[in-house]
């Protein structure tokens, strides 16, 4: 039998690396599309540690992501007035088309990986996957 974990990190490469390919167009990577969902689907002002705890990443990381999103112009950062070393991000209002059509690309490209499975199927991984990562949750 193969190693399982070996397997999933590797579907996770090939699926990062077709997210990138499917984006390249708009400048924007698989990582930058993460940080930029969180954003965009978050019910309350969001910070960046927020965004590295919700992805799994850590904080440097997250934030030199932030940086290239913040000068290209899609996140603009708030000063959060309570603690002046952090700020809330938020999507710029002349992104938002930019984002739903990133959103639609990352939407076809995982109905199109994951037609090779039916619906059932489908529901069945999906909750196979949260578990593992409810497990592995640090």
């Amino acid at each position: 039998m193969q190693n399982l974990s070996y397997l999933i990190i590797k579907a996770s490469r090939h699926l990062k690396n077709k997210l990138d390919k499917a984006l390249k167009e708009f400048d924007i990577t698989a990582a930058q599309f993460s940080v930029i969902i969180q954003i965009y689907s978050s019910d309350h002002p969001i910070m960046a540690a927020e965004i590295a705890q919700k992805l799994g990443s850590d904080r440097p990381t997250i934030s030199g992501i932030i940086n290239r999103l913040e000068k290209k112009g899609i996140i603009l950062k708030i000063d959060n007035r309570q603690d002046k070393r952090s700020s809330y991000l938020e999507i710029y209002k002349e992104s938002n088309k930019l984002v739903e059509e990133i959103k639609n690309i990352s939407d076809e490209l995982t109905i199109n990986i994951f037609s090779i499975y039916s619906k059932k199927e489908t529901k069945q991984f999906t909750e196979m996957i949260l578990k593992l990562i409810e497990r592995t949750d640090e």
